[in-house]
């Protein structure tokens, strides 16, 4: 979804925060990387607005919408506050936010409140990267129950015959899920530090995907790379959140974009 009118206004990053908040957290930090700067003003405007109180998760919709909290309202406030606030460039760090029973909905408010913005999609740009640098390659992807669920990543990877994705086993996309949502040390309740627990997990299935022949690993949810940034391991990881990064300061400030 891009923006049509007020080309030339000042052009303000918006992160839509709080799924969980150190992702979005995280998405702030790889945009002013990727930034080549000699001082503060070198830097692109940024606006975060993190409301997790407002935004019910994702994956509990995804499963079972007649009976789950929308977190579609939520993120639709956050957005509100962002345009508000001038942001131009708005964008959600949160992979299962992009389903598209979620997405959707958002898309429609966008389009009927007539939000002069341009939307990143953390899955489309993911899928833009990998096509360009990935081609021939069997990726492993790691994500949420409701990622694997909504099929989201299948929806772009599906059109690109040169690509295969490929998901782990059902005990496996387990262990994931808990290294991200166990309350005793999923990455959501223990951010910082991350739990060793958590890490370990995802050396586990990754050891296993490793025997199977895989190398290349799509980060699928935002708060992954936080953990599997610990393990030493042969492998490529691909993380949305830094290729979304890259696309919103190629999209506000292109010459000061690092190479």
């Amino acid at each position: 979804m891009r923006s049509t009118k007020n080309s030339s206004r000042n052009k303000i990053i918006g992160i839509v925060g709080g799924m969980g908040p150190y992702a979005g957290m995280d998405l702030e930090m790889k945009i002013f990387n990727c930034v080549n700067a000699q001082k503060d003003q070198d830097f692109p405007d940024v606006i975060t607005v993190s409301v997790p109180s407002l935004i019910p998760d994702r994956t509990q919709y995804i499963l079972d919408p007649e009976n789950a909290d929308n977190p579609s309202t939520g993120i639709e406030l956050a957005i509100k506050k962002l345009v508000d606030a001038g942001a131009t460039h708005i964008a959600i760090p949160c992979n299962t936010a992009h389903s598209p029973i979620i997405l959707k909905q958002i898309k429609k408010f966008i389009e009927l409140n007539e939000f002069d913005i341009e939307f990143f999609n953390i899955i489309e740009e993911t899928y833009k990267w990998t096509k360009a640098n990935c081609k021939g390659k069997k990726i492993v992807l790691y994500a949420t129950f409701g990622t694997y669920h909504s099929k989201v990543y299948n929806t772009f990877f599906d059109k690109e015959s040169s690509i295969e994705i490929v998901e782990p086993a059902e005990d496996d996309k387990q262990l994931i899920w808990d290294a991200i949502y166990s309350q005793s040390f999923g990455v959501k309740a223990f951010s910082n530090p991350i739990s060793d627990k958590a890490v370990e997990n995802f050396k586990i299935v990754t050891e296993k995907m490793i025997a199977k022949g895989f190398d290349t690993f799509i980060m699928g949810c935002t708060e992954i790379p936080l953990a599997m940034g610990r393990l030493r391991l042969p492998i490529t990881t691909i993380d949305p959140a830094k290729i979304l990064a890259r696309a919103l300061v190629k999209a506000v400030c292109p010459s000061r974009l690092k190479a």
